[in-house]
């Protein structure tokens, strides 16, 4: 099952996607409002508008706790499929047509039209308010994740680990605040990245010996590229771990702490938030 795009999923993409589709949601239904004999939504002083306001303020609470439920299930499940994202985008724009037919029949009172026609007809609105904006909204941020991508693709000055690369071999691709690629490395020989400031610095091994490489971008930023690498894992606000370069996981009187099999490395801490998944996914390896 084809895994929903990681851009898509990302808080400032989900923001965006929600408050799109609010404002579209608002100008088609104010513009739609004369041309049926069945619409309510008002802008003015009426029982109308009082219902209109319960409506969209309703409408955005539920989309925006939807949106945060959506993330944190993405976050839990290994596999959260496009398909399973289509859905969930479905059932939003079902109960908020519900919502509007059950304010149309049992509130606003619209006894010459059966409710059946009144749900059909609010599920068609809820369509193409919420489904048109959902639609354009992703598409351009997957475009614009797909530009990055060639970004980082054509990037002409880029460092490396130096090492012929097998084919089998995972490459991180690490790219500055611009998108541009910067830093290319094997996964096997990266061990962890952690944030300086404005900045962050990679370590990895470079031909037999540690070697660190600083650049500046977001440590959000390289967690949200590297999400489906499986081995790199974010344990602390300010460090990102290879766990699979990790020997020893220590706890501590303040918390667990993080070692590796090579000299030269500092020990990680694990923050509280994060010490869970560390302990889960560490204890498989």
């Amino acid at each position: 099952m084809t895994q929903v795009p990681a851009c898509l999923m990302q808080p400032l993409s989900q923001i965006i996607n929600v408050i799109i589709s609010i404002l579209f949601a608002l100008v088609f239904l104010t513009a739609y409002e004369p041309f049926s004999n069945t619409a309510w939504f008002q802008i003015g002083f009426s029982d109308r508008f009082v219902w209109t306001v319960v409506f969209v303020g309703v409408s955005s609470l539920f989309l925006a706790l939807s949106r945060i439920l959506m993330t944190f299930v993405h976050r839990k499940v290994k596999r959260f499929s496009l398909l399973l994202y289509i859905c969930w985008l479905l059932i939003e724009i079902i109960i908020i047509g519900s919502f509007h037919s059950f304010i149309s029949w049992f509130l606003i009172g619209m006894e010459d039209f059966t409710f059946g026609y009144i749900y059909m007809k609010s599920l068609m609105i809820a369509l193409i308010a919420l489904g048109f904006p959902y639609m354009v909204t992703d598409l351009v941020i997957l475009l614009r994740d797909t530009r990055r991508m060639l970004n980082i693709t054509s990037s002409d000055v880029v460092v490396s680990d130096e090492e012929a690369i097998p084919a089998h071999a995972q490459i991180i691709n690490i790219t500055d605040n611009n998108g541009n690629l910067k830093l290319s490395v094997k996964l096997d020989n990266l061990y962890y990245i952690k944030a300086e400031d404005n900045y962050v610095k990679i370590f990895y091994m470079k031909k037999g010996s540690v070697a660190s490489y600083l650049l500046r971008s977001k440590l959000q930023t390289i967690e949200q590229n590297c999400q489906n690498s499986g081995s790199l894992m974010r344990c602390h606000r300010s460090y990102i771990v290879n766990i699979d370069k990790v020997s020893v996981l220590q706890n501590e009187t303040d918390g667990f702490v993080i070692d590796f099999d090579q000299e030269g490395l500092e020990s990680i801490p694990v923050s509280k938030t994060y010490s869970a998944k560390i302990l889960e996914t560490f204890g498989q390896k």
